[in-house]
């Protein structure tokens, strides 16, 4: 197994790393297990290498001009399924992909090795763009790279790369437009061929019926019609079918799914650009009462906890006149009141008759205060019966006697 090539300076070290993961990434798709794909992807990556450094040194053509040929990323992945092919022909096919091998030894992989004018209408249309217009157009299309990064990969203005690429889009549905006129067909795809540069020009025009059939059972026209239509998202699809051949969709998903996962874009779709799922708003809602009810739980839990407790909790907010004048500074539970008593005195009655001892609440008990001084005792007036003098004994009474005494009474 080769050595990977060694970089000639920092720029090729730097394009080393990006295209390292394109190419084992499309190799781990056409292999059967980790270590042969770690084989296949060294050994395509340094053929791909040895071709680029021998086109970059004979460009063959004039002065200003480059000879066709791919931007490195499609020129590496070429050099797998290259790669790939001989070790199908060399007896390593045991450790390809089962479907690969199929593919290998059919007919469609000879459409990619065959005469020019019969390759993939895509391979050829981006073989014949400059490298740059190239570059760009697969970075943004295959490689679903955001505009931002590849602006900085190939020096561009991020301002203006959007323009650009519009450009290098209609540039390559032009190149594709003149290679499916030079390609030879048939007389009955020949006849569809203005027809169908018309219709895919718009995003509007509705294909007439005899070219819809005509596309579904022609390969190379329905090829041809993908390249020309640049709206609808299915020219990544007909780029990397075109170019890499075997695997393309699988590998165009693949470098979608890294692009997410390096640049931190892994994210759900904006709710507006989903499809309505009833399933999710009936949870959506569920979820929201529940979260409704716990809040006023709480809020009913909290009202309770600062409630008053106690008999004398809830009252009407009046007080007797005597309360203000009768009452003690003592120190009670700030929510109990007392008991109310009757302030009108009775008409009738000359003095008021003493009021009755306040009865205390049940389990209530009075913190006296220190400083406070003890209220003097009040005198209670008990009503006593008056004192009974003793009875003075009668008085004698006198009775004429016939005897007389010292002194006799005298004749009236």
């Amino acid at each position: 197994m080769p050595d990977l090539p060694t970089p000639h300076d920092a720029a090729e070290a730097a394009l080393f790393s990006e295209c390292w993961d394109a190419v084992l990434s499309y190799a781990d798709l056409c292999t059967s297990g980790s270590t042969a794909a770690n084989q296949l992807s060294t050994e395509a990556f340094a053929l791909g290498m040895r071709e680029a450094r021998a086109a970059g040194a004979n460009p063959g053509r004039g002065a200003g001009r480059r000879a066709p040929r791919l931007p490195m990323i499609p020129l590496l992945l070429t050099a797998v399924r290259t790669t790939a092919a001989d070790w199908e022909t060399g007896g390593q096919g045991h450790k390809l992909d089962p479907d690969l091998r199929l593919w290998l030894n059919s007919e469609k992989a000879e459409r990619y090795t065959g005469p020019p004018l019969q390759r993939p209408l895509a391979l050829r249309g981006l073989r014949d763009m400059q490298e740059h217009d190239a570059d760009l157009l697969w970075l943004a299309e295959v490689e679903a790279l955001p505009l931002s990064v590849v602006a900085r990969r190939l020096g561009l203005d991020p301002a203006t790369v959007s323009e650009e690429l519009a450009q290098v889009r209609g540039l390559f549905r032009d190149r594709s437009h003149r290679n499916h006129l030079d390609t030879p067909m048939a007389a009955q795809c020949r006849s569809y061929a203005r027809l169908l540069d018309a219709v895919t020009r718009s995003a509007g025009a509705d294909t007439p019926e005899d070219l819809s059939r005509h596309l579904a059972t022609c390969v190379q026209c329905a090829e041809a019609a993908a390249c020309l239509r640049l709206h609808g998202g299915g020219l990544p699809a007909a780029l990397a079918g075109g170019v890499i051949g075997w695997g393309g969709l699988a590998y165009l998903e693949r470098r979608r799914r890294a692009a997410e996962v390096r640049l931190g874009a892994g994210r759900p779709e904006p709710v507006d650009a989903l499809p309505p799922n009833p399933g999710a708003q009936k949870a959506r809602v569920v979820r929201t009462s529940l979260l409704v009810t716990a809040v006023l739980v709480s809020l009913l839990a909290l009202g309770v906890s600062m409630m008053p407790f106690g008999e004398g909790g809830m009252h009407d907010g009046t007080a007797s006149p005597g309360d203000s004048a009768d009452r003690q500074p003592v120190a009670a539970d700030p929510g109990t009141t007392l008991p109310s008593a009757s302030a009108t005195p009775s008409s009738g009655s000359k003095a008021p008759p003493p009021a009755p001892p306040r009865a205390r609440p049940p389990g209530r008990t009075q913190t006296p205060n220190p400083r406070a001084r003890p209220p003097p005792p009040r005198r209670t007036t008990t009503n006593r019966p008056p004192a009974r003098r003793p009875h003075a004994p009668p008085a004698p009474t006198r009775t004429p006697s016939s005897t007389s005494g010292p002194t006799a009474s005298r004749p009236r």
